[in-house]
């Protein structure tokens, strides 16, 4: 699994400076921070910015872009096409990493730690595929702000249940075990109390003795050991609930990409056109799309009516996709 005892000690020692940056937690910064980490998928890049920079309060983010292991050059073409109409933005090129099984994971973990470091309060995270409406900015903010402590906030439709509350744009719901990357907000003092302290070689080296080590009891599978999965079960023995929208401000179009066959062929220009004409349509994102992610991969309306407070709701006794029963958590109305 190691590629070379200088690669291992050099990124142990990336990974020690993240991990002890993020226990200082020094001084708030003076913008929350998005991290985008990008593959080589550089039209799903181009359709995310495109959605993200048209989102209210972008004026207040600084924007981080986490190349991943072997990313695609037109990545960066993407990026600078798009400078202008970001506030505040970086590239932070990936560390080499020697685990070949975790690269990506370690890419968003390290991201993770060094936001949570520079953030003025809030870290976000949009994967490349991910489409964003016009106010999740605004709705994560607003939810962390009304709901109390919480491990974190997610825009999209939870992918765990079966049902949800109805469709109302001012309203939430709380929920403990039914997380996933897609769309996150946390607050930069979760990351660093309850994230960082795992983030660590022997994690990243072999994932299964570590999961089964510090979390015996969990109720998560060891066929998720990727950076959801750990913060997956790490979320579950916090205590800390999640908040979901029961409109979501987000949804996954990757119908291709990491773990999934497919794909566009030609040009980027090309590809860029294609995808608009498929990730926007329901029926043809459904059609193309996995089975096993038919249901994630559903467009919504990227721009939601008005509201002015989110409002906790209480879901009804839920049946989660994954087959475990399931309740509300108890807890504040906020």
């Amino acid at each position: 699994m190691l590629t070379g005892p200088l690669t291992w000690l050099n990124f142990q020692r990336v990974v020690w400076q993240a991990r002890r940056r993020t226990r200082a937690l020094p001084d708030p910064g003076p913008r929350d921070i998005v991290l985008i980490p990008c593959w080589r998928r550089p039209e799903f890049l181009w359709h995310c910015l495109d959605n993200l920079t048209r989102a209210q309060q972008i004026d207040t983010v600084h924007v981080v872009f986490r190349a991943d292991t072997g990313f695609a050059p037109e990545n960066l073409e993407v990026i600078r096409a798009f400078a202008h109409r970001l506030p505040s933005h970086e590239v932070q090129l990936p560390d080499r990493c020697p685990y070949r099984r975790l690269k990506q994971s370690a890419n968003v973990l390290l991201g993770y730690l060094r936001a949570a470091a520079a953030a003025h309060r809030h870290v976000f995270l949009i994967e490349e595929d991910v489409m964003v409406a016009r106010d999740f900015l605004a709705w994560h903010r607003a939810v962390h702000a009304v709901a109390g402590p919480l491990f974190c906030s997610i825009a999209v439709s939870n992918p765990h249940r079966t049902s949800v509350p109805g469709a109302e744009p001012e309203s939430y719901y709380l929920c403990s075990g039914e997380y996933c990357s897609y769309g996150v907000c946390f607050d930069r003092s979760v990351l660093q109390a309850l994230v960082a302290p795992h983030v660590r070689a022997s994690y990243l080296w072999r994932p299964k003795p570590y999961l089964r080590r510090h979390f015996p009891d969990s109720r998560v599978s060891l066929k998720f050991v990727e950076q959801d999965g750990l913060i997956r079960r790490i979320q579950e023995h916090s205590g800390l609930p999640i908040a979901y929208p029961c409109l979501p401000r987000a949804y996954d179009a990757g119908f291709y990409g990491y773990n999934r066959p497919g794909g566009v062929p030609g040009p980027a220009h090309s590809r860029r056109a294609v995808l608009g004409d498929i990730i926007y349509d329901r029926e043809r994102l459904r059609a193309l799309s996995a089975p096993k992610f038919a249901d994630q991969c559903v467009p919504i309306d990227l721009e939601p009516p008005a509201w002015r407070v989110q409002r906790r709701v209480e879901p009804a006794a839920a049946v989660p996709a994954d087959g475990r029963t399931g309740a509300p958590l108890p807890g504040r109305a906020a």
